[in-house]
């Protein structure tokens, strides 16, 4: 197999984005830009891949030293000192490039849509037609910004010209260049260092390379890409937004293949670092965030929020439900509306209701608190029950304190559990109770002011304040 340089161009300056970073650094739902562009070239396996930096490009080289993204490749760095046009970039990394003898595959780092398959086919289209160099192009109607491939009557490429160079009839040609190019690179060199800026913008195209190809009888290839969103790139917010909406949907279109069913994908968004394994159920507006897997049919209802998270199989997360650094187990429930908070460790068939908080929390197999309750650094013990309006009073103002509820135990409703402070197995809390002392297992613990009636208070009082004033 032919050797392969990747050449990255990578010093361009995110002004739109809204600041003055390194474009390439820009995130995307979860990665920087640059990422997916090493991603997809990492399957062409480069020699070596030079990345052309610039304006704070120590911020780049920074982020590159720890991506694993970057670890694949040999990396070496070219710096471009002005903005001086694609063909000054190249330019740029030629030293880097070095003595390599190959086909050298040149790209952008702010064009994070191209698929490994995709510049791998580009290669082999490049070595199949033997070409000296050979262009990614795609149909798209005019107007439009990309450079227009310009072709000889019989088909022949002749040169591209830059959509502010073109004459009014060069710009309705529909053929345009996306900016990726295989290049011989004995070739190269010479071409690049010719280069001249006579163009509207006064800059060193890189585009200009295709012209001296032609008139020298070289080879000059054309790569249709299939698919023309791939050649998007990043210069606004808004083409940041297309970029994260293509991702999602190539991630949500992966997992439907594989067998999730989701109701309304449209409305979902998925990292790319979360799993979902098939069988799954995904419903409409949902979040499934960072480290986050779901099992096999698990359902996850709509509006919910999983950040973090392990869902196992045939878990149900109902309308509502906001789960972060959590594991909640099989068969178990989680809301609607509950507030699964960090350290939380749901078993087997546990029930997490309406308007549960958690945090810190462990509740084993088939434990239960159903509905208004906040339990915080607390276990709770198999087959245990917390009525509704049950806290755990765990913080003092200082520090926090933890509570321990029982196997089998019952906390009535309306309870607070003041600790440090532990609930033994099979015991029972009156509903209403302050418990601030532990309750033995199988006891009854009981903490609430005696109730008094008076006979005939109420009327008494009623008589003689008169009547109630209308509000």
């Amino acid at each position: 197999m032919e050797q392969i340089c990747c050449v990255v161009l990578a010093a361009g300056i995110g002004k739109r984005m809204g600041g003055d970073l390194p474009k390439a650094i820009t995130r995307t739902r979860e990665r920087a830009l640059i990422d997916h562009v090493l991603d997809s070239l990492s399957l062409l396996k480069p020699t070596k891949t030079v990345i052309v930096v610039g304006h704070k490009r120590e911020l780049l080289e920074k982020h590159l030293a720890s991506s694993p993204s970057a670890s694949g490749h040999a990396l070496e760095f070219a710096v471009q000192e002005r903005p001086l046009g694609t063909g000054d970039a190249v330019r740029a990394a030629l030293p880097a490039v070095g003595a390599f003898r190959g086909t050298v595959v040149i790209t952008y780092a702010d064009h994070p849509l191209f698929t490994p398959e995709t510049l791998r086919d580009l290669v082999a289209f490049h070595a199949f037609k033997k070409a000296t160099v050979t262009m990614l192009t795609f149909q798209v109607p005019p107007p439009n910004g990309y450079g227009r491939i310009i072709r000889h009557d019989k088909g022949n490429i002749l040169r591209i010209t830059e959509a502010k160079d073109c004459t009014p009839e060069e710009l309705l040609t529909r053929e345009v260049n996306s900016g990726v190019f295989a290049v011989d690179s004995s070739f190269l060199r010479p071409a690049v260092d010719s280069l001249e800026p006579n163009n509207a913008q006064g800059e060193y195209y890189l585009t200009d390379i295709v012209e001296k190809a032609a008139k020298e009888g070289q080879t000059v290839a054309a790569f249709p890409l299939g698919n023309a969103e791939e050649a998007a790139g990043v210069n606004s917010p808004a083409e940041l937004h297309f970029v994260n909406d293509v991702l999602k949907r190539r991630h949500v279109a992966a997992l439907r293949e594989s067998g999730v069913i989701f109701d309304d994908p449209a409305s979902c968004l998925l990292d790319a670092t979360v799993a979902v394994e098939p069988g799954a159920h995904i419903g409409p507006n949902v979040q499934l965030r960072g480290k986050t897997s779901i099992g096999a049919g698990a359902i996850i209802e709509g509006t919910s929020l999983i950040i973090d998270s392990h869902v196992a199989p045939g878990a149900l997360i109902k309308l509502g439900s906001r789960v972060e650094g959590a594991s909640i187990g099989e068969l178990s429930t989680v809301g609607p509306f509950a507030n699964v908070r960090p350290g939380t460790v749901l078993g087997r068939e546990v029930r997490v209701g309406n308007f549960v908080e958690t945090k810190s929390t462990i509740m084993h197999d088939g434990a239960k608190a159903s509905h208004l309750t906040y339990l915080g650094d607390c276990t709770v013990g198999e087959n245990a029950n917390v009525g509704a309006g049950t806290i755990t009073c765990n913080y003092d103002g200082h520090r926090k304190a933890e509570t321990s509820i029982g196997k089998g135990a019952f906390i009535g409703s309306n309870t607070a559990l003041v600790a440090p402070v532990a609930v033994g197995d099979g015991a029972i809390v009156a509903a209403g109770s302050v418990i601030t002392r532990d309750v033995p297992k199988d006891a009854l613990g009981v903490a609430r002011a005696r109730q008094d009636n008076k006979d005939g208070w109420a009327r008494a009082r009623r008589e003689q304040l008169g009547p109630a004033k209308k509000s």
